[in-house]
């Protein structure tokens, strides 16, 4: 009788026993469910929902149409947001568009009583007559650019000078006719030809490396301790073999000891277009780009901002001369006067999820009219401050600027990093400032940098060697920074 007791007791427990499992098994299934239903929900609720059928196959029918409902709300939401920002934008912009309109009325009388020399006169562009240059110097080996009304044409005389205008006055205004409505429709291709005349500018008015024996500095391969005070092109201690540094010895090189202002008189015609453009540029339409437009075109305009003003201010002597320079870097860009560190700081750089609000409701608008919405880390290195830290100067289109900017990164690092032969690797300080964007410290820094450089490169090959060594210190303690050179120097590409 106890035998069979013990077997009937043994029966109910295993009994028990697989229905708690059965019971685990089921309310886990039930766990699940309620995960997925709660990251659904959470993905729904805080970014674009998307449709996918995957995530669809996972939730009940009832779910699927309150996932529906919230993508309409969203999407009104969106809507009745970008209505809003246009709104505040438009009232923004109405003080300038009455002038605007005041402006046309004046033409538009102008031509009725006859007075057609009014059409094209300078009154109708941004005043690039205070763009004429001369040099002064301070030392023999310094070179500023001082503005004056009249630099230039003090040099030539009157005659010549007039005969000059008249030469360039026609078909420039016939060229601007024709280029007006291209520019309307592309905001893109004007910051394009805006940059492209700039560079031009100063091709024309700097002196090639030939013409000052510096022949062998243009060969495929540049010795390092031709730039021992330069961060771009790092000093190597002994007497090593040429370093490539990849495409950068494509750049043309154009630094304060080139630079002739007595090769202005070629640049006049570049700077009348250049004064047609930035008109263009007061009225340029900008709501409705894309995030790649977007991006190409503000990384444009910040490029040629820092160039204009070297032109117009002169070039700094000391990295705080280079910070007030960047202040007075300024554009009319749809009717609001943007400087160098705005764009950068609260379009390129600012991201849209800023836990922090902006104490300035300008700062607020802007941010939301023209901002990116995300930030994109490789701009650090498409962003040239005309120092021999900065990257190379590039002209960035809308449709291949991810493309370019990832070519900018890697030559960028081919051209800025290089291990020493002491087994130290040295690394820009423009790295290291904004090494959050891409590491969270040295180490990982170190290996980010070696998966972005392609297989074939030599310095890749270094790297690889030198990851593989047996060191009794970390990695991190075999690392020098090198400081950031603000003395002017832009590379600049051929065209």
């Amino acid at each position: 009788m106890e035998v069979e007791n013990l077997l009937m007791q043994r029966e109910e427990e295993h009994r028990r026993r697989l229905e708690l499992e059965d019971e685990v098994v089921r309310l886990q299934e039930m766990l699940e469910n309620e995960q997925n239903l709660s990251r659904v929900l959470r993905c729904a609720l805080h970014r674009p929902f998307m449709c996918h059928s995957c995530i669809f196959s996972s939730v009940t029918c009832q779910v699927k149409v309150l996932l529906r409902e919230i993508a309409k709300v969203q999407a009104e939401i969106i809507y009745l947001e970008r209505k809003v920002e246009e709104l505040k934008l438009e009232l923004f912009q109405q003080p300038y568009q009455q002038l605007q309109w005041d402006q046309r009325q004046q033409r538009n009388l102008l031509c009725e009583s006859g007075d057609h020399g009014a059409i094209g006169e300078p009154e109708q562009f941004p005043d690039i007559e205070k763009m004429t240059w001369h040099l002064k110097s301070e030392s023999s080996s310094n070179v500023d650019f001082v503005t004056e009304a009249k630099g230039i044409h003090s040099m030539k005389k009157s005659e010549e000078d007039a005969e000059t205008k008249e030469k360039i006055k026609k078909p420039l205004y016939a060229w601007g006719l024709r280029y007006e409505q291209a520019c309307r429709d592309s905001p893109n291709k004007l910051s394009e030809n805006l940059i492209k005349a700039l560079i031009c500018i100063f091709h024309k008015i700097s002196v090639s490396p030939v013409h000052l024996g510096c022949e062998k500095a243009a060969a495929t391969k540049i010795h390092i301790s031709c730039m021992r005070s330069k961060s771009l092109i790092h000093t190597q201690e002994g007497n090593e073999a040429a370093r490539d540094i990849g495409p950068y010895k494509e750049f043309i090189q154009i630094t304060r000891s080139t630079v002739d202002m007595n090769r202005i008189e070629l640049c006049f015609p570049t700077i009348e277009k250049l004064r047609f453009l930035m008109h263009k540029l007061v009225v340029v339409e900008l709501r409705f780009l894309s995030y790649k437009q977007r991006l190409a075109f503000w990384i444009n305009i910040y490029n040629a901002s820092i160039m204009h003003a070297f032109l117009q201010h002169g070039l700094p002597t000391s990295p705080g001369k280079l910070l007030e320079l960047l202040n007075k870097a300024a554009f009319n860009v749809g009717g609001v006067v943007l400087n160098a560190l705005a764009i950068e700081h609260f379009i390129l750089r600012h991201s849209s999820d800023t836990k922090y609000g902006m104490e300035d409701e300008k700062e607020a608008l802007l941010q939301h009219a023209y901002g990116l919405g995300y930030p994109e880390p490789n701009i650090t290195f498409a962003l040239c401050r005309g120092s021999w830290s900065s990257p190379a100067l590039r002209v960035y289109t809308a449709e291949n600027v991810m493309n370019e900017l990832e070519r900018a990164k890697v030559e960028f690092l081919e051209a800025s990093v290089c291990i020493t032969c002491k087994r130290k690797m040295v690394l820009p300080q423009l790295l290291q400032w904004h090494m959050q964007d891409f590491a969270d410290d040295i180490e990982s820094l170190i290996e980010w940098i070696y998966s972005q450089l392609p297989r074939t490169g030599s310095l890749k090959r270094s790297m690889m060697e030198w990851l593989s060594g047996e060191y009794k210190v970390p990695l991190s303690k075999m690392v020098e920074i090198h400081p950031y050179e603000a003395e002017f120097r832009y590379l600049l590409p051929t065209y």
